[in-house]
């Protein structure tokens, strides 16, 4: 199957999703969750094991463009959208692995935190720079990003919207591994996980996310704080700025 945001493949029972929109920095639109969803869909019952991320960057984001002129009850329906695709990688019964190369910004960096292992190329460059454009993360940021590294190095992350090296995102706990070629690491660890028993694998993976619940209720929060900041005067003058800056 063809996808215009994504490329997909199947090899050695691992599922490949690689982020297609390289000259966009991999930034995420409404069309490229609805893809990346349904490649999942597609792999779930050949595929052991998911491998996802992008050749050259992850994502530096959620594509700006999209805000333009958009409403309260528009962003809120879009953050839904994001939220939508972490709770789907949360709740998908295969492990899914992501190799993180180059930006790994806002809503990509958020996506990246739910799936269940990351691996870290050492030049990457990882951040939520939301608060730059007078909005908050978009798909899990102010939920997930806490439980992840904790409280305090959230708020950092948050209130600054600072870019971290990858070395301290691994000492943060923001990936698991680094590696000089996280695709290549990626693969290893999903083949290994392909030889494990198959039925045990994705019930660990059930007992780990038993708590979803409250999950899927902060991130409904998250996106309905979202959905108030586009009735901002400042925020709108921000994204319109942008998007004035990316036009010329």
């Amino acid at each position: 199957m063809s996808y215009a945001t994504i490329e997909t493949e199947e090899k050695g029972g691992t599922g490949f999703i690689y982020f297609n929109r390289e000259e966009h920095l991999n930034t995420v639109t409404v069309e490229m969750v609805d893809e990346i969803m349904k490649a999942l869909s597609n792999m779930e019952e050949n595929c052991k094991s998911i491998v996802i991320g992008g050749r050259k960057n992850f994502s530096a984001g959620a594509d700006i463009m999209q805000f333009k002129d958009m409403n309260t009850m528009k962003a809120y329906e879009f953050h839904r959208k994001l939220n939508d695709l972490a709770l789907y990688f949360r709740e998908f019964k295969r492990p899914i692995i992501s190799f993180l190369n180059g930006y790994v910004l806002g809503g990509g960096l958020e996506l990246s935190l739910s799936t269940d292992i990351r691996v870290c190329s050492r030049d990457a460059l990882l951040g939520q720079p939301e608060i730059n454009l007078g909005i908050n993360a978009g798909a899990g940021g102010n939920v997930i990003l806490p439980d992840v590294i904790g409280r305090n190095r959230a708020l950092y992350m948050i209130l600054t919207g600072e870019k971290i090296p990858a070395v301290t995102a691994y000492d943060f706990g923001l990936v698991d591994i680094i590696a000089a070629n996280p695709l290549d690491e990626a693969i290893r660890i999903a083949t290994t996980i392909n030889n494990k028993p198959e039925n045990t694998v994705m019930l660990a993976k059930r007992a780990v996310n038993s708590t979803e619940n409250k999950v899927k209720k902060d991130l409904d929060y998250e996106a309905a704080l979202f959905g108030i900041l586009f009735s901002e005067k400042d925020t709108q003058d921000r994204i319109n700025n942008f998007i004035k800056r990316k036009g010329t």
